[in-house]
């Protein structure tokens, strides 16, 4: 089934996903929350996103979980992906956008919100074109760009 979204050349690996379609409406399989999920830009790449993760990099889908929900400031606030290490502590933060927004400092601050709250190893920002990954030294508070997701424990 081809897509508008078939066009965008998203720098992660291409795989084959599932499409339904309700009506008129186009769905994507969630392998990790087993569902259809509206497929949007940013839906796009996040299935994009957690594809690489599990089947290039071995991430146990067991360990990744989807909106995660996270009180900030009094506001309900959802994480796109979150992956967890094997003792259960939060190991990284991926927030997803689609293609057509730029990772921007904007982007940046809201993933340090959540990152703040939770104190992920690792935080990610990606649109599918492009990832920012930062490691994070927990006890100086500083961030450090790194060129790739970290390999799972």
């Amino acid at each position: 089934m081809q897509t508008n979204t078939d066009s965008i050349p998203l720098i992660f690996p291409a795989f084959e996903y599932k499409l339904t379609q309700k009506e008129g409406k186009l769905f994507i399989f969630d392998a990790i929350a087993k569902k259809f999920r509206s497929l949007s830009p940013e839906e796009w790449v996040r299935q994009h996103c957690l594809h690489f993760l599990t089947h290039h990099l071995h991430y146990p889908a067991s360990c990744i979980q989807i909106e995660g929900g996270h009180q900030i400031n009094s506001m309900q606030r959802r994480t796109d992906i979150q992956v967890f290490d094997p003792s259960g502590h939060l190991l990284l933060i991926i927030e997803c956008k689609a293609p057509h927004i730029a990772i921007s400092e904007q982007s940046l601050m809201q993933i340090s919100q959540y990152q703040k709250k939770n104190e992920a190893r690792f935080i990610a920002l990606t649109n599918g074109l492009e990832n920012h990954i930062f490691e994070i030294n927990l006890q100086d508070k500083q961030a450090i760009k790194i060129n790739q997701f970290p390999s799972y424990l």
